[in-house]
């Protein structure tokens, strides 16, 4: 099994971030990327068809990593905003946003009307993901290689 890069780290955690489904060759470190079923509508136009039967074909050599599932995904905003200063206006505007009915849709709100801290949410973001798929791959390496 080979390494994958810090680069291959940080394009698997950016796509998977836009809905994408990372297929890591285990042998080769190739990266096949096919959208999510959840994200996007079927797409009929044959774009993937290749990346597909590769994975058809070697599918032993594959592994997933998947997006973070919800629960994960809100521990991300969560930690973001226990990092925040106390006693500051977005700090409880967020808290609020994520004891909401639809936290995150209220999160992404308040976050994209926060001026400063938007930018400040994308790049904690990008590091929980960046960490996230470590995690994943690290997981990958000890326990799901053949």
């Amino acid at each position: 099994m080979i390494a994958l890069t810090s680069e291959q780290i940080k394009e698997i955690a950016e796509t998977i971030d836009c809905g994408f489904v990372c297929h890591w060759n285990i042998k080769s470190n190739r990266l096949i990327f096919i959208p999510s079923n959840d994200e996007f509508e079927y797409d009929d136009s044959g774009a993937w068809d290749e990346d597909i039967k590769e994975l058809e074909l070697n599918s032993n050599e594959y592994r997933e990593i998947e997006q973070p599932d919800s629960r994960e995904s809100f521990r991300f905003m969560e930690d973001f905003t226990n990092e925040l200063p106390d006693n500051t206006r977005i700090k409880v505007t967020l808290i609020e946003a994520l004891n909401k009915r639809k936290p995150f849709r209220e999160f992404k709100y308040a976050i994209d009307n926060s001026g400063e801290y938007r930018q400040l949410w994308f790049d904690f973001k990008n590091q929980k993901m960046i960490e996230y798929v470590k995690d994943n791959v690290d997981y990958i390496v000890n326990y799901k290689s053949d």
